[in-house]
């Protein structure tokens, strides 16, 4: 590990790291594992040899932690039904040795569905993000905006239209 890397890796640390930890507490709801993940997170960013060819570094630290996310998930469902290691589980773990190309590929993609979302009604973005990012239901959504359960289906469903119409016009598969 070069300090090049070092240094990198502990300016993410300072910026990110309540950021990611409160990511990770919704993901795996305890902040204990959240803040071990967030360490394991930084551990795997170590890890890489040429962190100068990461283009959008917050991008790649949050595809490493959602991966770790998946994987504490996967294990403790394994582990809750006393089930061996599973093929599915080595699969994920094969699959978040996340490349240097795919986190650009990804930041880029992010940078796409961002870009789309902001042209979205407030209501809608809101609605759309807090379901398929913050995984909440129709009727947790409905509470926290103040709106009715419908509200909130018409809302995403909209909200997706539009998302689909733009990446369509600006001609990105999807």
């Amino acid at each position: 590990m070069t300090s090049f890397t070092h240094d990198f890796v502990a300016r993410l640390v300072g910026r990110y790291t309540g950021d990611l930890v409160r990511y990770l507490t919704r993901r795996v709801r305890n902040q204990a594992d959240a803040r071990d993940l967030a360490q394991d997170t930084y551990v795997r960013l170590l890890r890489v040899e040429q962190v100068d060819l990461i283009r959008d570094p917050q991008a790649y630290l949050f595809r490493i932690a959602s991966n770790l996310a998946y994987e504490h998930q996967l294990k403790q469902r394994a582990e809750y039904s006393n089930l061996a290691k599973t093929p599915l589980v080595e699969e994920v773990e094969q699959i978040s040795a996340v490349t240097v190309e795919d986190a650009a590929d990804l930041a880029a993609r992010m940078a796409r569905v961002e870009r789309v979302l902001a042209t979205l009604a407030p209501r809608h973005r809101a609605a759309l993000i807090l379901h398929r990012q913050e995984g909440m239901t129709y009727e947790e959504i409905a509470e926290q905006i103040g709106v009715s359960v419908h509200a909130v289906k018409k809302y995403i469903s909209v909200g997706l239209t539009q998302c689909r119409a733009k990446l369509t016009e600006e001609g990105v598969e999807q």
